[in-house]
């Protein structure tokens, strides 16, 4: 293989290979550290940047804020548990259970991956559904729509006691997730969202996020771009909504409402909505700090503890300062930059900076 189509070919996959990278070396440190806390904490920081990067398929380049896509969380985990929960346990759990629904789904047994995808494509058939008047709306309405998908949903779990347990805890889930598994789907996901975005149905959903009446003039179906994107979020919500139930193994409905679903959106804004870079970069960014001072409430340094909720508090001031400093997000809404570009992009600006002097000078020679 040639130098320059090796070249070509890094320059393609260069954001999510360096992006991957950062991931296996979490897990890496991670794992090799052995302590139970960090590792819980990885995982909750693994599934997070998932929500986040689905967050980032549809509101990132199509500029729709979302505020469901934790709805379909939802449904991927009670999905996925209902169809691995040894039968046994059913028997005694669901008492109530409809009798369509229970002659199939107490014998139910699936694998890991098979009740992953089920989960999944449970949450993808919802977001069809739900999908088809979401992605008719622009602005301040799409946002409302979509907040009503998440209250809707959080009051169904709750009212359907029969087959969720309502507002009881969900119990007897096998855990079948690990770190490492977590860890590969979320390179999936990770590769999955760096090539929608840089596919023709991305460039067409972001044309419609810049400028609305332009991408309508050059042929573009924006409530089809959307409702593809729409669609592909909720299959992902879904997928890990499946790894959550598998990892945590116990769970109940305020698990995926509000908490979830504001630290989510903050960590794709604070880090730049318009990148799968800004989507990883924001997860980190909160999930360090957040973690730093929970240890120092629980710990403490020196012998001084900080008082509970300091942790909350440091990461709400840090969010307010990084969206100050940087309103596009850390990131700017830029992927990373190849080497290369960079060290160019680096030398024009010197350059410009260079030359603003020099003109003013021949400027004043000349008066």
């Amino acid at each position: 293989m040639s130098r320059g189509l090796l070249e070509r070919y890094l320059r393609v996959g260069w954001t999510p290979l360096i992006l991957s990278a950062v991931i296996v070396l979490t897990w890496g440190a991670v794992e090799s550290g052995g302590n139970i806390f960090y590792k819980t904490e990885a995982e909750k920081l693994f599934l997070r940047l998932m929500i986040v990067l689905a967050l980032q398929m549809f509101s990132g380049n199509s500029g729709v804020l979302s505020f469901g896509q934790v709805a379909f969380v939802a449904m991927g985990a009670y999905t996925s548990a209902l169809l691995t929960i040894p039968t046994e346990i059913k028997k005694f759990t669901f008492l109530t259970m409809p009798h369509f629904l229970k002659f199939w789904m107490f014998p139910a047994q699936l694998s890991s991956i098979e009740a992953t995808l089920a989960g999944a494509g449970f949450a993808l058939a919802l977001a069809l559904v739900f999908g088809i008047p979401i992605v008719r709306l622009t602005g301040v309405p799409a946002g409302i729509a979509t907040l009503a998908i998440l209250v809707a949903m959080n009051v169904f779990i709750q009212q359907t006691e029969s087959v969720t347990r309502g507002t009881s805890t969900q119990i007897g889930v096998p855990q079948t997730t690990t770190l490492l598994s977590t860890m590969i789907w979320l390179l999936i996901i990770i590769v999955a969202a760096y090539a929608f975005k840089q596919s023709q149905l991305g460039l067409r959903l972001r044309a419609s996020r810049e400028n609305e009446r332009a991408a309508r003039s050059v042929g573009v179906h924006i409530a089809r771009e959307r409702y593809a994107a729409f669609a592909l979020s909720g299959f992902v919500c879904g997928l890990v909504g499946s790894l959550y139930a598998h990892y945590f193994i116990t769970f109940a409905y305020l698990d995926f409402y509000f908490d979830l679903t504001f630290i989510t959106i903050a960590m794709l804004v604070v880090g730049g909505m318009a990148s799968v870079t800004g989507g990883v970069v924001g997860v980190y960014f909160l999930t360090f700090i957040y973690v730093a001072f929970q240890r120092f409430e629980v710990n403490g340094i020196g012998g001084t503890q900080a008082p509970s909720g300091t942790a909350d508090l440091v990461m709400a001031l840090a969010l307010l300062v990084a969206l100050i400093l940087r309103p596009k997000g850390l990131t700017g809404g830029k992927e990373i930059p190849w080497p290369g570009d960079w060290l160019d992009e680096r030398r024009r600006r010197r350059r410009r900076r260079e030359s603003v002097p020099a003109a003013a000078a021949a400027e004043t020679q000349s008066d």
